[in-house]
């Protein structure tokens, strides 16, 4: 280290030392030691994970390797296609499990269908780096990485102004709607009063990006650029900290329309897309799960590279976007289509879950979609293979076949199904059956196979974005069918993490114990329903946190009945309540036969079910 003025040591004899470390092309984590001889004493400061930047602090890629899933990342929003130092693609134990990744997306502009998407295996590469209106210099269409365990208030949290800019989240801590990471006390330590970045993993990586390649340049020349932006968060968690979550990477999309062709995009699907390849590439078979919302990718028997107990690739649908359906998600008392808040009545809620920092936000009147189709096509096929146009694409995120038939499960040449009866299967899930148990539609054609694991319809609104999260888990048992078993498991936990808004992991989601304060607000179904006149209603409160902010977790608490015009009935709780389980006694007596509703409401919260009266 110098202190001569010429390497970043400030002035020369200042007794501030420093170097320069030439040809650093990407940021990696790095361990690094410092020793410094005084006065004959040797000092060394222990090795500290710390990022390394380049020359502009901003790059193109980056590479996850924070714990066994390593993934090379770019600003374009392609996923494992990217090399990086002469490496490509997601590795796994140091083998291959994923070629590439990325999203599709279909709807409707003023009447006229759309398909774009970033889906390099099959020739659709259609968004480009940054803002739809660019708004900074393309120099900051980059990714912006954060890591956990490094210091407060180092310098990515001050780049990190750029990313919000273009639109990234930040925790507002003194309240005044501007970013500004400053150490107001001078501790040396982040405060809860104090501004920070949206780090949700322990290494959090993000990028904004838009569809604006010209047709001309693109797989799908009929379709033209619909003004959309996706901002693109990747996020992981070492063994360390989390060790249930060695085998997970998760991706966060916030997906907008900025209006620029359309203030409406009409009946929009989404599909987490993937290429996956087990090792050996041509021997790999599909399977989906409506239960854990997802698809997978698993091997029948042994692989050439990975040997007898080769590992399955599986994308689970943690929160789907947020859709408002009349008479679904909510009572439309105005018949015009369109849910108003005060107006109409909620019959459901949906969540956007930023994790324990940003804490969540409730969308009453509205439902995330779960898992709607999952289907597979394979590389080269005349029939089922890459999609050729806007048309076809559409179809395959609709859960059909590529020119838009229904796939019929009894007569599909590439599955089969076992043990059940096949007119009974549904077929938008393709291979939903069991391998394990060799039970219900299975794949039995190995080799290259796509991925998509596909949800809506939902609506981009001009400038209100849709939130989608997905998990990507890779799961090795001791061999290739117990793989499956040990990734499912591995899944369920995932949701469990996430419904605790990524926070902590749970034994199972199916295992939470009613004397435990809830991890969730849940309004259960009524029992018996239908009544008369008397049911019980039972709910559940849970504890938040924000960013480590003490307060009073009671919150005020409504049910209230309202009957089938939207009118209330009567109020069954209207007060303070603190997180726990709760079940309360309806005595509906004095009311009439017929449909009604009950409305939960606590803080932001608001759920609604329906329940019969028969006299």
């Amino acid at each position: 280290m110098f202190d001569d003025g010429l390497h970043n040591d400030k002035n020369a004899g200042d007794n501030i030392y420093a170097n320069v470390i030439q040809g650093i092309n990407n940021i990696n984590n790095t361990f690094f030691s410092v020793s410094a001889i005084d006065n004959d004493n040797l000092f060394t400061e222990s090795p500290t994970d710390t990022i390394l930047y380049s020359k502009n602090n901003l790059l193109d890629s980056y590479y996850f390797d924070i714990n066994r899933i390593n993934l090379p990342i770019n600003n374009k929003g392609i996923i494992a296609d990217v090399r990086i130092n002469n490496i490509s693609g997601g590795r796994f134990d140091g083998l291959s499990f994923l070629y590439s990744s990325g999203f599709a997306l279909s709807g409707y502009s003023n009447d006229k269908i759309w398909s774009n998407g970033v889906m390099t295996a099959s020739r659709t590469e259609d968004y480009l780096p940054g803002t739809v209106n660019n708004i900074l210099d393309s120099n900051y269409y980059k990714i912006y990485i954060l890591n956990a365990n490094a210091l407060p208030f180092n310098k990515s949290w001050n780049i990190w102004k750029h990313a919000v800019e273009l639109g990234a989240k930040f925790y507002d801590g003194d309240g005044d709607g501007i970013y500004n990471p400053v150490d107001l006390n001078g501790n040396g330590e982040w405060d809860a009063n104090e501004d920070k970045p949206d780090i949700i993993g322990d290494v959090t990586a993000w990028c904004v990006l838009n569809d604006g390649k010209p047709s001309s340049d693109r797989n799908f020349s009929n379709v033209s650029p619909q003004g959309i932006e996706v901002q693109q968060t990747v996020f992981a968690y070492s063994p360390a900290t989390h060790p249930e979550l060695a085998n997970v990477i998760f991706i966060r999309y916030s997906i907008e329309n900025k209006g620029t062709v359309t203030d409406i995009l009409d009946s929009v699907y989404f599909s987490a897309w993937s290429d996956p390849d087990l090792g050996e590439y041509n021997d790999d078979l599909i399977g989906s799960d409506t239960t854990i919302n997802s698809g997978y990718l698993y091997n029948s028997g042994d692989d050439a590279d990975y040997g007898i107990n080769p590992p399955i690739f599986c994308t689970t649908l943690l929160q789907g976007p947020a859709s408002y359906v009349p008479g679904i998600t909510y009572i439309d008392n105005n018949q015009n289509n369109i849910f108003e808040f005060g107006i109409d009545t909620p019959i459901d809620t949906a969540k956007n879950l930023s994790g324990q920092l940003l804490g969540d936000a409730y969308l009453p009147g509205a439902k995330n979609q779960k898992m709607t189709s999952s289907i597979h096509y394979m590389h080269s096929h005349p029939t089922q293979g890459d999609a050729n146009n806007e048309f076809q694409m559409r179809n395959y995120l609709l859960g059909k076949g590529q020119n838009g038939s229904i796939i019929n499960p009894c007569e599909w040449v590439f599955g089969q199904v076992f043990n059940i009866n096949c007119e009974e299967v549904n077929s938008k899930f393709m291979y939903s059956g069991d391998p394990v148990t060799k039970n219900g539609w299975i794949n039995i054609t190995p080799t290259d196979q796509r991925l998509m694991v596909n949800t809506g319809p939902c609506v981009l609104e001009k400038d209100k974005p849709i939130e989608i999260i997905i998990a990507y888990i890779v799961g090795r048992g001791t061999d290739a069918l117990n793989s499956i078993t040990v990734t499912k498991d591995i899944a369920k936990d995932v949701i469990g993490f996430y419904k605790t808004n990524f926070s902590y992991i749970p034994v199972g989601v199916e295992e939470t114990k009613t004397e435990t304060i809830p991890t969730e607000f849940v309004l259960e179904q009524n029992y018996p329903n239908p009544f008369n006149p008397t049911t019980t209603i039972k709910y559940s409160i849970p504890s938040i946190a924000k960013a480590n902010v003490a307060a009073d977790f009671s919150q005020r608490t409504t049910l209230k009945v309202y009957d089938v015009l939207g009118r209330e009935a009567t109020t069954l709780v209207n007060k303070k309540q603190k997180p726990g389980n709760y079940q309360i006694t309806f005595n509906a007596s004095s009311l009439s036969s017929g449909v009604y509703y009950y409305q939960l409401k606590t803080g932001s919260f608001i759920q609604t079910k329906k329940m019969l009266l028969l006299k």
